[in-house]
C-alpha cells in the first residue's frame, strides 16, 4: 500500500489524533480517496462527527477534499482522501 508508510509515520509523530481522527486516516489510507456518506457507514458515526473531524484533519493539512462530475447533472461528488 501506498498510504502503509504514511501511517506507520503518523503513529510515530509526536501530534495526537482522537480515536476518531485515527479511524478516518486509517480507512482513507486503507480504501483511497471516500464520500463522507461511505465514512458514515463504515465507521457508524453520526454525519456531523465525521464532517468535523475531517474539518479538523483539513486544517491540519492531513487530508483534502476533491469534487468529481461524472457528467451528469446535479451537484458533484465530494470526496476526501490523504493528502499527497
Amino acid at each position: 500500500m501506498a498510504n502503509e508508510g504514511f501511517i506507520k509515520g503518523m503513529l510515530d509523530s509526536k501530534e495526537y489524533l482522537s480515536p476518531i481522527q485515527y479511524n478516518l486516516m486509517k480507512i482513507l489510507a486503507k480504501t483511497g480517496p471516500l464520500t463522507r456518506r461511505d465514512l458514515v457507514n463504515q465507521l457508524r458515526t453520526p454525519r456531523t462527527t465525521i464532517y468535523d473531524n475531517l474539518i479538523k484533519l483539513q486544517k491540519r493539512r492531513m487530508v483534502e477534499k476533491f469534487t468529481r462530475n461524472d457528467g451528469r447533472r446535479g451537484r458533484p461528488l465530494i470526496l476526501w482522501k490523504i493528502k499527497d
